[in-house]
């Protein structure tokens, strides 16, 4: 199924992202370049359906980054379950990102929160300080 929709130019209006979703990102564990293709995602993301329509080459270009990085961003979105490929070039975000939006009824992978044990120090430290902050204003 492809999506005929296309995104308006940017605006100065501000995006409203529910709080519980904020939590959620800062609970996955994903690079700059996965969080970078997951915000051209929701930019591109058809409204309708939560899917958003772009080849790993133009997001390559979009975000002037190289194949191979935008291909580790595609793999650790899917690997933690905030979007997946439907067909070459489609792709779905999660429901949750998307009020519940999904192409088709079809199984929603869990999304798998971060093991901060596993992370460099350095990453350690972005978690805390990121829990902390959502602690502070949730």
């Amino acid at each position: 199924m492809s999506s005929s929709y296309v995104p308006s130019p940017p605006t100065e209006a501000p995006v409203t992202i529910p709080r519980d979703v904020l939590r959620l990102l800062a609970l996955v564990d994903v690079s700059t370049a996965g969080r970078r293709v997951l915000d051209e995602l929701l930019y591109l993301s058809d409204p309708e359906d939560g899917t958003a329509a772009i080849s790993q080459n133009e997001m390559a270009r979009e975000l002037g980054a190289s194949k191979p990085t935008v291909n580790r961003g595609f793999k650790e979105l899917r690997e933690c379950g905030l979007a997946w490929s439907l067909e070459d070039g489609l792709y779905q975000l999660h429901p949750l990102l998307t009020g519940g939006k999904v192409a088709y009824p079809m199984p929603i992978p869990e999304i798998r929160a971060a093991e901060p044990e596993r992370f460099t120090e350095q990453r350690r430290a972005r978690f805390a300080a990121q829990m902390a902050n959502l602690a502070a204003t949730g």
